[in-house]
Protein backbone atom coordinates (compact mmCIF):
# COMPACT_ATOMS: atom_id res chain seq x y z
CA UNK A 1 0.00 0.00 0.00
CA UNK A 2 1.12 3.77 -0.38
CA UNK A 3 -0.25 6.66 0.62
CA UNK A 4 0.27 10.24 -0.12
CA UNK A 5 -0.95 13.67 1.31
CA UNK A 6 -0.95 16.54 -0.58
CA UNK A 7 -1.96 19.81 0.97
CA UNK A 8 -4.44 22.34 -1.27
CA UNK A 9 -4.72 26.02 -0.87
CA UNK A 10 -7.59 28.19 -1.42
CA UNK A 11 -7.08 30.64 -4.16
CA UNK A 12 -4.07 29.43 -5.35
CA UNK A 13 -4.65 28.97 -8.64
CA UNK A 14 -1.40 28.69 -9.80
CA UNK A 15 -0.66 25.12 -8.31
CA UNK A 16 -4.07 24.43 -8.74
CA UNK A 17 -3.92 20.93 -9.98
CA UNK A 18 -0.64 20.06 -8.63
CA UNK A 19 -1.88 17.22 -6.47
CA UNK A 20 -3.88 15.11 -9.12
CA UNK A 21 -0.92 15.33 -11.18
CA UNK A 22 1.08 13.70 -9.28
CA UNK A 23 -1.34 10.98 -8.34
CA UNK A 24 -1.60 10.89 -12.20
CA UNK A 25 2.02 10.05 -12.03
CA UNK A 26 1.95 7.48 -9.50
CA UNK A 27 -1.23 5.56 -11.61
CA UNK A 28 1.10 5.71 -14.65
CA UNK A 29 4.40 4.05 -12.57
CA UNK A 30 2.01 1.21 -11.38
CA UNK A 31 1.11 0.44 -15.00
CA UNK A 32 -2.37 1.61 -14.70
CA UNK A 33 -4.23 1.31 -17.88
CA UNK A 34 -4.48 4.98 -19.59
CA UNK A 35 -8.60 4.98 -19.48
CA UNK A 36 -8.55 4.39 -15.87
CA UNK A 37 -5.46 7.19 -15.34
CA UNK A 38 -7.54 9.80 -17.08
CA UNK A 39 -11.03 8.91 -15.26
CA UNK A 40 -8.89 9.34 -12.26
CA UNK A 41 -6.93 12.27 -13.27
CA UNK A 42 -10.51 13.91 -13.98
CA UNK A 43 -11.87 13.02 -11.24
CA UNK A 44 -8.87 14.03 -8.95
CA UNK A 45 -8.22 17.79 -10.76
CA UNK A 46 -12.18 18.49 -10.27
CA UNK A 47 -12.25 17.66 -6.58
CA UNK A 48 -8.96 19.21 -5.93
CA UNK A 49 -10.04 22.37 -7.64
CA UNK A 50 -13.15 22.86 -5.67
CA UNK A 51 -11.45 23.40 -3.02
CA UNK A 52 -9.03 25.99 -4.64
CA UNK A 53 -12.26 27.93 -6.46
CA UNK A 54 -14.64 27.61 -2.62
CA UNK A 55 -12.62 27.43 0.68
CA UNK A 56 -9.90 28.67 1.96
CA UNK A 57 -7.65 25.06 2.04
CA UNK A 58 -7.94 21.50 2.99
CA UNK A 59 -5.71 18.00 1.72
CA UNK A 60 -6.33 15.76 -0.57
CA UNK A 61 -5.40 11.95 0.56
CA UNK A 62 -4.76 9.63 -1.88
CA UNK A 63 -4.09 5.45 -1.05
CA UNK A 64 -3.07 2.59 -3.45
CA UNK A 65 -4.25 -0.85 -2.59
CA UNK A 66 -5.40 -4.07 -3.59
CA UNK A 67 -6.00 -3.12 -7.41
CA UNK A 68 -7.91 -0.07 -6.37
CA UNK A 69 -7.42 3.83 -5.92
CA UNK A 70 -8.93 5.19 -3.16
CA UNK A 71 -9.22 9.63 -2.75
CA UNK A 72 -10.62 11.56 -0.07
CA UNK A 73 -10.34 15.68 -0.14
CA UNK A 74 -10.76 17.23 2.85
CA UNK A 75 -11.98 21.11 3.28
CA UNK A 76 -12.72 23.03 6.29
CA UNK A 77 -14.89 25.12 3.99
CA UNK A 78 -18.04 26.62 4.40
CA UNK A 79 -19.96 23.45 3.53
CA UNK A 80 -22.41 22.92 1.04
CA UNK A 81 -26.25 24.08 1.17
CA UNK A 82 -27.61 21.45 -0.50
CA UNK A 83 -25.73 18.47 -1.97
CA UNK A 84 -28.48 16.95 -4.32
CA UNK A 85 -28.50 20.73 -6.09
CA UNK A 86 -24.63 20.55 -6.33
CA UNK A 87 -24.44 17.24 -7.99
CA UNK A 88 -26.87 18.76 -10.94
CA UNK A 89 -24.93 19.64 -14.29
CA UNK A 90 -24.48 23.72 -14.49
CA UNK A 91 -24.87 23.95 -10.91
CA UNK A 92 -22.05 26.53 -9.34
CA UNK A 93 -21.46 28.98 -6.51
CA UNK A 94 -17.82 29.69 -7.94
CA UNK A 95 -16.88 33.83 -7.67
CA UNK A 96 -16.39 35.72 -10.28
CA UNK A 97 -12.44 35.48 -10.07
CA UNK A 98 -12.95 31.78 -11.01
CA UNK A 99 -14.99 32.67 -13.67
CA UNK A 100 -13.18 35.13 -15.17
CA UNK A 101 -10.28 32.14 -15.08
CA UNK A 102 -12.45 29.67 -16.97
CA UNK A 103 -13.59 27.71 -13.51
CA UNK A 104 -17.29 27.65 -12.06
CA UNK A 105 -19.12 26.11 -15.41
CA UNK A 106 -21.01 23.76 -12.10
CA UNK A 107 -19.37 20.33 -13.12
CA UNK A 108 -17.05 19.81 -10.73
CA UNK A 109 -18.97 17.42 -8.69
CA UNK A 110 -21.07 15.57 -11.22
CA UNK A 111 -17.33 14.67 -13.20
CA UNK A 112 -15.90 13.41 -9.97
CA UNK A 113 -19.19 11.13 -9.58
CA UNK A 114 -19.06 10.08 -13.42
CA UNK A 115 -15.75 9.01 -13.48
CA UNK A 116 -15.60 6.97 -10.28
CA UNK A 117 -16.87 3.78 -9.28
CA UNK A 118 -17.54 4.60 -6.13
CA UNK A 119 -18.47 8.40 -4.66
CA UNK A 120 -19.42 9.91 -1.49
CA UNK A 121 -19.80 13.34 -0.18
CA UNK A 122 -20.57 14.20 2.87
CA UNK A 123 -20.57 18.52 4.08
CA UNK A 124 -21.72 20.66 6.98
CA UNK A 125 -22.59 24.55 7.03
CA UNK A 126 -19.45 26.09 8.61
CA UNK A 127 -17.55 22.86 9.20
CA UNK A 128 -16.80 22.06 5.64
CA UNK A 129 -16.99 19.16 2.63
CA UNK A 130 -15.68 15.60 2.25
CA UNK A 131 -15.56 14.20 -0.93
CA UNK A 132 -14.18 10.26 -1.36
CA UNK A 133 -13.98 8.31 -4.19
CA UNK A 134 -12.70 5.06 -5.80
CA UNK A 135 -11.19 4.05 -8.73
CA UNK A 136 -11.06 0.57 -9.50
CA UNK A 137 -7.38 -0.18 -11.82
CA UNK A 138 -6.75 -2.61 -14.15
CA UNK A 139 -3.41 -2.86 -15.73
CA UNK A 140 -2.58 -1.48 -19.10
CA UNK A 141 -1.97 -3.84 -22.12
CA UNK A 142 1.39 -4.80 -23.38
CA UNK A 143 3.77 -2.71 -24.50
CA UNK A 144 6.52 -2.97 -27.43
CA UNK A 145 10.08 -2.48 -26.68
CA UNK A 146 12.34 0.94 -26.41
CA UNK A 147 14.26 1.51 -29.30
CA UNK A 148 16.36 4.62 -30.06
CA UNK A 149 18.99 5.99 -32.37
CA UNK A 150 20.85 7.99 -29.99
CA UNK A 151 24.74 7.18 -29.50
CA UNK A 152 26.77 7.55 -26.88
CA UNK A 153 30.41 9.29 -26.97
CA UNK A 154 31.45 8.00 -23.24
CA UNK A 155 35.21 9.60 -23.59
CA UNK A 156 33.94 12.97 -24.08
CA UNK A 157 32.02 13.25 -21.54
CA UNK A 158 32.50 15.90 -18.88
CA UNK A 159 29.69 15.08 -16.43
CA UNK A 160 27.82 18.74 -17.01
CA UNK A 161 24.97 16.39 -15.97
CA UNK A 162 22.81 19.20 -18.28
CA UNK A 163 21.34 16.14 -20.67
CA UNK A 164 19.97 14.78 -17.31
CA UNK A 165 17.83 17.68 -16.67
CA UNK A 166 16.85 18.08 -20.27
CA UNK A 167 15.26 14.74 -20.82
CA UNK A 168 11.60 14.79 -21.39
CA UNK A 169 10.98 11.36 -19.88
CA UNK A 170 13.90 10.87 -17.48
CA UNK A 171 15.20 8.00 -19.83
CA UNK A 172 19.30 9.79 -19.08
CA UNK A 173 21.57 8.17 -16.22
CA UNK A 174 24.92 9.36 -15.85
CA UNK A 175 26.00 6.34 -12.98
CA UNK A 176 29.43 4.86 -13.29
CA UNK A 177 31.00 8.46 -14.25
CA UNK A 178 29.19 7.91 -17.44
CA UNK A 179 26.14 8.68 -19.27
CA UNK A 180 23.74 5.72 -19.87
CA UNK A 181 20.14 5.74 -21.81
CA UNK A 182 17.41 3.82 -20.40
CA UNK A 183 16.04 2.17 -24.06
CA UNK A 184 12.27 1.75 -22.58
CA UNK A 185 12.27 5.93 -21.83
CA UNK A 186 14.41 7.08 -24.37
CA UNK A 187 11.83 9.07 -27.15
CA UNK A 188 14.63 9.25 -29.23
CA UNK A 189 14.44 12.98 -29.74
CA UNK A 190 17.20 15.81 -29.67
CA UNK A 191 16.77 17.27 -26.03
CA UNK A 192 19.84 15.42 -24.93
CA UNK A 193 21.87 16.18 -28.18
CA UNK A 194 21.12 19.72 -27.75
CA UNK A 195 21.65 19.83 -24.08
CA UNK A 196 25.79 18.42 -24.17
CA UNK A 197 28.15 20.92 -24.27
CA UNK A 198 30.52 18.35 -25.81
CA UNK A 199 29.10 16.22 -28.36
CA UNK A 200 28.84 12.77 -26.37
CA UNK A 201 25.36 12.73 -27.57
CA UNK A 202 24.78 11.85 -30.91
CA UNK A 203 22.83 10.26 -33.86
CA UNK A 204 23.89 7.10 -34.40
CA UNK A 205 24.44 4.54 -37.56
CA UNK A 206 24.99 7.84 -40.44
CA UNK A 207 27.23 7.44 -43.60
CA UNK A 208 29.89 9.91 -43.37
CA UNK A 209 30.02 10.78 -47.46
CA UNK A 210 27.51 11.71 -49.60
CA UNK A 211 28.09 9.56 -52.48
CA UNK A 212 26.08 10.42 -55.66
CA UNK A 213 24.35 8.18 -58.41
CA UNK A 214 21.66 8.17 -60.84
CA UNK A 215 20.23 5.42 -59.78
CA UNK A 216 20.11 6.87 -56.23
CA UNK A 217 16.66 8.97 -54.51
CA UNK A 218 17.61 11.65 -52.14
CA UNK A 219 15.58 12.42 -49.49
CA UNK A 220 15.98 15.66 -48.07
CA UNK A 221 13.77 17.64 -45.42
CA UNK A 222 13.30 21.69 -46.00
CA UNK A 223 15.35 22.88 -42.97
CA UNK A 224 18.85 20.85 -44.42
CA UNK A 225 18.33 23.29 -47.72
CA UNK A 226 18.45 26.33 -46.07
CA UNK A 227 21.80 26.16 -44.24
CA UNK A 228 23.99 28.28 -46.21
CA UNK A 229 23.13 31.42 -45.31
CA UNK A 230 21.06 34.96 -46.90
CA UNK A 231 21.11 34.31 -50.49
CA UNK A 232 21.32 30.78 -51.55
CA UNK A 233 17.93 29.68 -52.14
CA UNK A 234 16.18 25.68 -51.46
CA UNK A 235 16.29 25.62 -55.05
CA UNK A 236 19.83 26.91 -55.83
CA UNK A 237 20.87 24.12 -53.46
CA UNK A 238 18.66 21.14 -55.28
CA UNK A 239 20.35 22.60 -58.32
CA UNK A 240 23.71 21.75 -57.35
CA UNK A 241 22.40 18.55 -55.97
CA UNK A 242 21.27 17.53 -59.61
CA UNK A 243 24.79 18.51 -60.89
CA UNK A 244 26.33 16.24 -58.03
CA UNK A 245 24.80 13.37 -60.04
CA UNK A 246 21.54 13.17 -58.04
CA UNK A 247 18.57 12.43 -60.97
CA UNK A 248 15.43 12.76 -58.47
CA UNK A 249 16.06 14.89 -55.22
CA UNK A 250 12.40 14.39 -52.53
CA UNK A 251 12.01 17.12 -50.05
CA UNK A 252 10.03 16.11 -47.27
CA UNK A 253 7.77 19.15 -46.75
CA UNK A 254 5.41 18.24 -49.20
CA UNK A 255 4.42 15.06 -47.71
CA UNK A 256 3.78 17.22 -44.49
CA UNK A 257 1.82 19.34 -46.72
CA UNK A 258 -0.59 16.19 -47.66
CA UNK A 259 -0.24 14.32 -43.72
CA UNK A 260 -1.46 17.73 -42.45
CA UNK A 261 -4.39 18.15 -44.89
CA UNK A 262 -4.96 14.01 -44.15
CA UNK A 263 -5.55 15.08 -40.83
CA UNK A 264 -7.29 17.57 -41.09
CA UNK A 265 -10.18 15.59 -43.32
CA UNK A 266 -10.05 13.10 -41.01
CA UNK A 267 -10.61 15.24 -37.90
CA UNK A 268 -13.85 16.52 -39.36
CA UNK A 269 -15.16 13.12 -41.14
CA UNK A 270 -13.83 9.97 -39.18
CA UNK A 271 -12.16 11.16 -35.39
CA UNK A 272 -13.81 9.42 -32.76
CA UNK A 273 -12.15 12.10 -30.00
CA UNK A 274 -10.80 15.91 -30.41
CA UNK A 275 -8.33 17.11 -30.70
CA UNK A 276 -7.01 15.31 -32.90
CA UNK A 277 -3.25 15.18 -32.71
CA UNK A 278 -1.12 15.04 -36.05
CA UNK A 279 2.00 12.11 -36.13
CA UNK A 280 3.55 14.49 -37.99
CA UNK A 281 7.09 13.98 -35.68
CA UNK A 282 8.28 10.71 -34.91
CA UNK A 283 9.37 12.00 -31.33
CA UNK A 284 6.39 13.49 -30.51
CA UNK A 285 4.46 10.02 -31.31
CA UNK A 286 7.27 8.55 -28.91
CA UNK A 287 6.69 10.66 -26.22
CA UNK A 288 2.86 9.94 -26.54
CA UNK A 289 3.05 6.10 -26.55
CA UNK A 290 5.77 6.57 -23.42
CA UNK A 291 4.39 9.38 -21.22
CA UNK A 292 1.15 10.07 -22.48
CA UNK A 293 -0.71 6.48 -23.61
CA UNK A 294 -3.96 8.00 -22.79
CA UNK A 295 -3.57 9.95 -25.28
CA UNK A 296 -3.18 7.26 -28.17
CA UNK A 297 -6.36 7.27 -29.48
CA UNK A 298 -6.01 11.29 -30.50
CA UNK A 299 -3.44 10.42 -32.68
CA UNK A 300 -4.33 10.34 -36.55
CA UNK A 301 -3.20 6.97 -38.30
CA UNK A 302 -1.06 8.17 -40.53
CA UNK A 303 2.69 7.73 -41.06
CA UNK A 304 4.52 10.50 -40.93
CA UNK A 305 6.06 12.60 -43.90
CA UNK A 306 9.49 10.57 -43.01
CA UNK A 307 8.14 7.40 -43.06
CA UNK A 308 5.69 7.95 -46.49
CA UNK A 309 8.58 8.98 -48.20
CA UNK A 310 10.59 6.08 -47.83
CA UNK A 311 7.75 4.03 -48.55
CA UNK A 312 6.88 5.58 -51.49
CA UNK A 313 10.77 4.64 -52.64
CA UNK A 314 9.70 0.66 -52.44
CA UNK A 315 12.89 -1.01 -53.18
CA UNK A 316 14.87 1.71 -54.79
CA UNK A 317 18.10 2.68 -53.22
CA UNK A 318 17.74 6.19 -51.39
CA UNK A 319 19.61 8.31 -49.19
CA UNK A 320 18.26 10.04 -46.41
CA UNK A 321 19.09 13.27 -44.49
CA UNK A 322 17.79 12.97 -41.01
CA UNK A 323 17.71 15.82 -38.42
CA UNK A 324 17.01 13.89 -35.72
CA UNK A 325 17.58 9.97 -34.13
CA UNK A 326 14.03 9.31 -34.47
CA UNK A 327 13.63 10.37 -37.99
CA UNK A 328 16.57 7.83 -38.67
CA UNK A 329 15.12 4.59 -36.35
CA UNK A 330 11.76 5.61 -38.66
CA UNK A 331 13.78 5.42 -41.57
CA UNK A 332 15.37 2.04 -40.20
CA UNK A 333 12.22 0.00 -39.24
CA UNK A 334 10.55 -2.33 -41.12
CA UNK A 335 11.76 -4.61 -44.70
CA UNK A 336 12.69 -3.49 -47.59
CA UNK A 337 15.83 -1.96 -48.80
CA UNK A 338 17.49 0.26 -45.88
CA UNK A 339 18.00 3.72 -46.93
CA UNK A 340 21.41 5.53 -45.97
CA UNK A 341 21.16 7.35 -43.61
CA UNK A 342 22.85 11.24 -43.70
CA UNK A 343 23.61 13.98 -41.12
CA UNK A 344 22.91 17.27 -42.31
CA UNK A 345 26.58 18.59 -41.84
CA UNK A 346 27.43 15.66 -44.43
CA UNK A 347 25.17 16.98 -46.86
CA UNK A 348 26.30 20.56 -46.12
CA UNK A 349 29.94 19.76 -46.58
CA UNK A 350 29.11 18.53 -50.29
CA UNK A 351 26.76 21.17 -51.15
CA UNK A 352 29.10 24.26 -49.94
CA UNK A 353 32.20 24.25 -51.70
CA UNK A 354 30.04 24.39 -55.21
CA UNK A 355 28.00 27.40 -53.63
CA UNK A 356 31.40 28.82 -53.35
CA UNK A 357 32.20 28.12 -57.16
CA UNK A 358 29.33 27.59 -59.07
CA UNK A 359 27.45 31.18 -60.22
CA UNK A 360 23.19 30.93 -59.56
CA UNK A 361 21.14 29.18 -62.41
CA UNK A 362 19.45 32.57 -62.34
CA UNK A 363 15.82 31.20 -61.72
CA UNK A 364 13.57 31.31 -58.88
CA UNK A 365 10.67 29.12 -57.42
CA UNK A 366 7.18 29.48 -58.21
CA UNK A 367 6.42 27.23 -55.14
CA UNK A 368 3.51 27.69 -52.46
CA UNK A 369 4.42 28.23 -49.04
CA UNK A 370 4.43 25.38 -46.07
CA UNK A 371 2.43 27.16 -43.43
CA UNK A 372 -0.14 25.07 -41.61
CA UNK A 373 -3.65 25.31 -42.51
CA UNK A 374 -5.92 27.41 -40.54
CA UNK A 375 -7.95 24.39 -38.61
CA UNK A 376 -4.12 23.36 -37.39
CA UNK A 377 -2.39 24.54 -34.28
CA UNK A 378 1.03 23.81 -34.61
CA UNK A 379 2.66 23.72 -31.36
CA UNK A 380 6.35 23.69 -31.78
CA UNK A 381 9.53 23.05 -28.37
CA UNK A 382 9.81 20.66 -26.12
CA UNK A 383 8.42 22.69 -22.65
CA UNK A 384 5.39 23.60 -25.25
CA UNK A 385 4.55 20.58 -26.43
CA UNK A 386 4.76 18.76 -23.06
CA UNK A 387 2.23 21.33 -21.54
CA UNK A 388 -0.23 20.59 -24.17
CA UNK A 389 -0.40 17.07 -24.04
CA UNK A 390 -0.63 17.76 -20.52
CA UNK A 391 -3.78 20.13 -21.24
CA UNK A 392 -5.24 17.58 -23.44
CA UNK A 393 -4.93 14.85 -21.13
CA UNK A 394 -6.84 16.55 -18.57
CA UNK A 395 -9.44 16.91 -20.45
CA UNK A 396 -8.40 21.05 -20.67
CA UNK A 397 -8.08 21.57 -24.57
CA UNK A 398 -12.10 20.93 -26.30
CA UNK A 399 -11.85 24.49 -28.81
CA UNK A 400 -8.63 23.24 -30.98
CA UNK A 401 -9.72 20.29 -33.71
CA UNK A 402 -6.26 19.43 -34.77
CA UNK A 403 -2.61 19.73 -33.39
CA UNK A 404 0.66 19.17 -35.15
CA UNK A 405 3.30 19.32 -32.41
CA UNK A 406 6.95 19.36 -33.28
CA UNK A 407 9.39 18.58 -30.26
CA UNK A 408 12.31 21.11 -31.82
CA UNK A 409 12.02 24.63 -31.79
CA UNK A 410 10.38 25.63 -35.10
CA UNK A 411 9.46 22.26 -36.17
CA UNK A 412 12.46 20.29 -38.07
CA UNK A 413 14.10 23.86 -38.61
CA UNK A 414 15.37 23.76 -35.17
CA UNK A 415 16.98 20.95 -35.06
CA UNK A 416 20.88 20.87 -32.99
CA UNK A 417 21.80 19.17 -35.60
CA UNK A 418 21.32 22.04 -38.54
CA UNK A 419 23.86 24.86 -38.46
CA UNK A 420 21.74 28.03 -38.85
CA UNK A 421 19.55 29.44 -36.26
CA UNK A 422 15.87 28.39 -36.80
CA UNK A 423 13.75 31.60 -36.61
CA UNK A 424 16.65 32.37 -39.84
CA UNK A 425 16.22 29.24 -41.53
CA UNK A 426 12.34 28.59 -41.55
CA UNK A 427 12.02 32.36 -42.59
CA UNK A 428 14.33 31.53 -45.66
CA UNK A 429 12.57 28.63 -46.43
CA UNK A 430 8.89 30.52 -46.33
CA UNK A 431 9.98 33.52 -48.39
CA UNK A 432 11.67 31.32 -51.21
CA UNK A 433 9.96 27.18 -51.01
CA UNK A 434 11.01 24.89 -53.84
CA UNK A 435 7.75 23.65 -56.29
CA UNK A 436 5.59 20.96 -54.47
CA UNK A 437 6.05 17.58 -55.94
CA UNK A 438 3.14 15.98 -57.34
CA UNK A 439 3.59 12.48 -56.40
CA UNK A 440 3.43 13.44 -52.51
CA UNK A 441 1.00 11.99 -50.49
CA UNK A 442 -0.25 10.60 -46.99
CA UNK A 443 0.03 7.01 -46.06
CA UNK A 444 -2.26 5.58 -43.62
CA UNK A 445 -0.42 3.36 -40.88
CA UNK A 446 -1.04 -0.77 -41.08
CA UNK A 447 0.38 -0.89 -37.86
CA UNK A 448 -1.50 0.98 -34.42
CA UNK A 449 0.07 2.83 -32.04
CA UNK A 450 0.58 1.01 -28.84
CA UNK A 451 1.50 1.84 -25.43
CA UNK A 452 5.12 1.33 -24.54
CA UNK A 453 6.44 0.60 -21.07
CA UNK A 454 7.07 4.19 -19.65
CA UNK A 455 7.25 4.77 -16.69
CA UNK A 456 5.46 1.66 -15.28
CA UNK A 457 7.45 0.31 -12.47
CA UNK A 458 6.82 -3.83 -13.07
CA UNK A 459 4.41 -5.83 -15.29
CA UNK A 460 2.40 -6.84 -12.47
CA UNK A 461 0.64 -4.16 -10.94
CA UNK A 462 0.26 -5.69 -7.01
CA UNK A 463 4.66 -5.81 -7.22
CA UNK A 464 4.39 -2.50 -8.94
CA UNK A 465 2.36 -0.90 -6.12
CA UNK A 466 4.76 -2.65 -3.69
CA UNK A 467 8.15 -1.04 -5.32
CA UNK A 468 6.10 2.23 -5.35
CA UNK A 469 5.77 2.42 -1.89
CA UNK A 470 9.18 1.66 -1.79
CA UNK A 471 10.60 4.51 -3.27
CA UNK A 472 8.41 7.24 -1.84
CA UNK A 473 9.64 6.01 1.43
CA UNK A 474 13.30 6.00 0.20
CA UNK A 475 12.51 9.48 -1.75
CA UNK A 476 12.04 11.12 1.74
CA UNK A 477 15.46 10.18 2.87
CA UNK A 478 16.99 12.03 0.00
CA UNK A 479 17.62 16.09 -0.08
CA UNK A 480 14.87 16.85 -2.48
CA UNK A 481 17.23 18.89 -4.33
CA UNK A 482 17.68 17.17 -7.56
CA UNK A 483 20.88 18.13 -8.24
CA UNK A 484 21.99 15.43 -10.40
CA UNK A 485 25.12 14.90 -8.68
CA UNK A 486 24.16 11.05 -7.85
CA UNK A 487 23.92 10.50 -11.98
CA UNK A 488 19.61 10.88 -11.68
CA UNK A 489 17.77 13.54 -12.80
CA UNK A 490 15.90 13.85 -9.76
CA UNK A 491 15.96 12.46 -6.24
CA UNK A 492 12.88 10.66 -7.44
CA UNK A 493 14.41 9.59 -10.34
CA UNK A 494 17.00 7.68 -7.95
CA UNK A 495 14.89 6.24 -5.55
CA UNK A 496 13.13 4.58 -8.21
CA UNK A 497 16.52 3.45 -10.12
CA UNK A 498 17.52 1.68 -6.09
CA UNK A 499 14.41 0.38 -5.76
CA UNK A 500 14.98 -1.21 -9.42
CA UNK A 501 18.35 -2.22 -8.92
CA UNK A 502 20.22 0.62 -11.29
CA UNK A 503 21.28 2.59 -8.51
CA UNK A 504 23.67 1.50 -5.51
CA UNK A 505 21.57 2.53 -2.33
CA UNK A 506 24.59 5.20 -1.13
CA UNK A 507 24.53 6.51 -4.61
CA UNK A 508 23.15 10.19 -3.06
CA UNK A 509 26.90 12.67 -1.74
CA UNK A 510 24.33 14.37 0.09
CA UNK A 511 21.94 11.82 1.82
CA UNK A 512 21.07 12.96 5.36
CA UNK A 513 20.35 16.44 4.23
CA UNK A 514 16.64 17.84 3.36
CA UNK A 515 14.46 20.27 1.75
CA UNK A 516 11.57 20.99 2.97
CA UNK A 517 8.93 19.67 0.45
CA UNK A 518 6.68 21.47 -1.28
CA UNK A 519 3.64 19.37 -0.20
CA UNK A 520 3.26 16.57 3.15
CA UNK A 521 3.96 13.26 2.24
CA UNK A 522 3.66 10.05 4.08
CA UNK A 523 3.73 6.22 2.99
CA UNK A 524 3.82 3.13 3.85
Amino acid sequence: MTTAVYEIKGGDYERGGAASRAVKQQLKQVGADPAVVRRAMIAAYEAEMNVVIHTQGGELRACLHNGQLDIEVIDTGPGIADVEQALREGYSTASPKARELGFGAGMGLPNIKRNSDRFAIESALGRGTRVSFTILLKPQALYGAGRHSVQIVAERCRQSLRCLRACPTGAVRAFRGKPEILDYLCIDCTACIAACPTGTLMMSGTVGELKPAADTVLVVPAAALVQYGAGVTPQRVLDELTALGFREVRVVEAWEEALRAAVVAYAKAEAPVAPVISPACPAVVNLIETRFPSLIPHLAPFLSAIEAVRGELGGRQAICVALCPCQKTALRIGDGVQPDVLLPAVLRAAVMPRLNTNPPAGHGSSALGGGASADVLRVAGLRHVVRVLEAIEDGLVTDVPVIEPWICDKGCFGSPLLAEDAVLARSRWQTAPVERQASARAVRRNVPFEPRKGLRLDNDMTKAIHKLARIDKLKRSLPGGDCGICGAPTCAALAEDIVLGRAHPEACPRQGQSTPPSEKESGT
